[in-house]
């Protein structure tokens, strides 16, 4: 069994479950992927309500009190609640990060805050990885239908805490200089989807291009995946599906650009684009 438990955003967490997928498939052990943790989940949110696997699973309430778990730290916590006291904590996680060895304990439990590998070919897991949620799927849907986004360019205006010590405007003209390169003078659209609502602001005022984003529960200056509850005027729930329907969106779109060149949020959206159909349903 591979239980894998999470923190940090979207991006991250997305390249970590990739791995453990490919980690299950290789060594056949059943996967149940945990995001109970404070960063995802505000109250009964889980991976479960997004997403689904179609791969061999297993409860966690079953697994038998006398199972053998790696690493030893997790033993008698495996129905426990990532925190930053764990993350900080080096007993909880995998030498070295990455899955690879072919343990022999019953359970493997994988942290997905810190290394893993990133895979440019995502055949294995678009094959099994689904959206699942009812409002995503028609969000995306009739975005995708008015604004036909296969033929658009994703721009993702990325800000909040990747952006503190940055000039936006100043990024905005880089930005700029990146959109003539793809073809904006010569007809080519664009789309945009931000965390960041000054970035959307700069956005409005200099394009007529659409933003797709909802951002009234945006703002601050960290990311949308570190609010707390007592920060937030919606659920998680909302800020989780705006998040996951913006992804798809990005996804669908022909190319993907981002002012953060180390946005996993956007570079998963490019690399899932070859399977986003099938992964939609």
């Amino acid at each position: 069994m591979l239980l894998v438990k999470a923190w940090l955003g979207f991006g991250d967490r997305l390249q970590s479950l990739k791995m453990c997928v490919k980690y299950a498939q290789d060594t056949n052990r059943r996967i149940y992927i945990d995001w109970s943790d404070p960063v995802w989940s505000h109250q009964s949110e889980s991976f479960y309500n997004y997403f689904n696997l179609e791969m061999p699973s297993f409860d966690p309430k079953n697994i038998p009190a006398n199972a053998t778990v790696y690493p030893p730290a997790w033993k008698g916590k495996l129905h426990d609640k990532v925190t930053r006291e764990t993350v900080d904590n080096p007993i909880f996680f995998i030498k070295n990060g990455y899955l690879k060895e072919k343990y022999t304990e019953d359970v493997v439990v994988y942290v997905s805050a810190g290394n893993r590998y990133i895979y440019p070919d995502c055949t294995f897991f678009g094959n099994v990885f689904r959206i699942i949620h009812p409002t995503i799927l028609q969000k995306v849907r009739e975005r995708n239908q008015k604004y036909n986004l296969e033929n658009k360019i994703g721009i993702h205006l990325r800000g909040t805490d990747r952006t503190k010590n940055v000039d936006k405007n100043h990024r905005m003209r880089g930005l700029n200089i990146r959109l003539v390169a793809a073809g904006m003078m010569n007809g080519q659209s664009f789309v945009a989807v931000s965390d960041d609502p000054e970035f959307v602001q700069l956005w409005k005022n200099r394009y007529k291009f659409p933003i797709l984003t909802e951002v009234g529960a945006l703002g601050g200056t960290e990311g949308v995946h570190n609010k707390t509850a007592g920060t937030i005027k919606v659920s998680k729930d909302s800020l989780n599906i705006d998040l996951l329907v913006d992804f798809c969106c990005l996804a669908l779109c022909k190319n993907v650009i981002s002012t953060a060149t180390d946005s996993r949020f956007a570079q998963e959206a490019h690399r899932l684009k070859p399977h986003i159909k099938r992964i939609l349903g």
